[in-house]
């Protein structure tokens, strides 16, 4: 009789934790909708690089089923299956039986029906790096890694003071951060409301774009010699077509008439590391930092 007692509680006691583990939660996501999960996926398909190298830094790449074309990291990402970032086929998702599906504005809403048939679409569209840290803690509750998620948003911040901190009553350069020079005439760069904008303030330097009227203004060879910038960044040296390198820039016709060209400070940056919402934005502020001020970081 003890015997059947103790077996029966222990069944009492799985069947509880059971219960827990398939409790549904209930989150929401960047646009206000709220998103009823059955329990902690397990087939989760990544739409963003972002939103596969926060999985990947909470431990839940195995429960990656598929990512998009430009998830490139960590080099293990490279090896899961590729979808069509936008609009992916319902073929495609079908074969794959995700049951949660990460992606950003930009197509994403023609998924949304897909809940219908118990496939949940959740859109991250962070803004400030206080969303990346909020969108990291939530996606650790959504894949049972809050402790890891807490830990990871808990260095990020440390290492953003820490520069914050080195920089503080440094002199600020202005900076012109070249996007895509494919029309060296009018280069594309960052403006306001743009993640490199608030990088670039953060790592003590003046965003010679920050008054633009979009995010992604052209730049003429007027405006720029005009704001005459102390450091030119290339975030488009690693593109698959005209990539552009610090001696090609230095050739353009008229570009000796800009200060940082005459000085030779042109230099190329890891773009994922300055345009993507995840772990590693900590690293492109980083990295933006040492070119700005090299002397704070020796």
């Amino acid at each position: 009789m003890r015997c059947r007692r103790c077996l029966l509680s222990f069944i009492l006691v799985i069947s509880a934790w059971a219960s827990a583990d398939a409790s549904p939660l209930t989150v929401v996501d960047d646009t206000g909708r709220s998103v009823t999960l059955d329990g902690p996926p397990k087939r989760i398909m990544s739409l963003t690089p972002s939103n596969t190298e926060i999985l990947f830094a909470l431990g839940a790449e195995d429960r990656i089923v598929a990512v998009e074309q430009w998830s490139d990291f960590p080099p293990a990402a490279k090896a899961k299956p590729r979808v069509t970032p936008f609009n992916p086929s319902l073929e495609q998702i079908v074969s794959l039986s995700p049951d949660l599906i990460l992606s950003t504005y930009g197509g994403a809403e023609s998924l949304l029906p897909l809940g219908r048939h118990g496939i949940q679409v959740m859109i991250f569209a962070p803004r400030t790096l206080d969303d990346i840290y909020r969108n990291i803690l939530l996606m650790g509750r959504i894949v049972d890694a809050e402790a890891r998620a807490e830990d990871l948003v808990r260095a990020m911040r440390q290492r953003v003071a820490a520069v914050v901190a080195k920089v503080r009553d440094a002199p600020r350069p202005k900076v012109f951060i070249e996007l895509d020079g494919s029309d060296p005439g009018r280069p594309f760069t960052a403006g306001p409301g743009s993640f490199i904008d608030i990088l670039i303030r953060l790592a003590g330097g003046i965003n010679i774009a920050a008054d633009s009227q979009t995010a992604w203004p052209q730049f003429s060879l007027e405006e720029l010699i005009r704001a005459d910038p102390d450091l030119i960044i290339l975030r488009d040296t690693r593109t698959s077509l005209n990539s552009q390198m610090p001696d090609l820039v230095a050739r353009r016709p008229g570009w000796k008439g800009i200060r940082a060209v005459r000085m030779g400070a042109i230099a190329p940056i890891n773009s994922d590391t300055i345009s993507r919402p995840g772990p590693r934005i900590v690293e492109g502020l980083e990295l933006l930092a040492r070119l700005l001020h090299p002397d704070r970081f020796r």
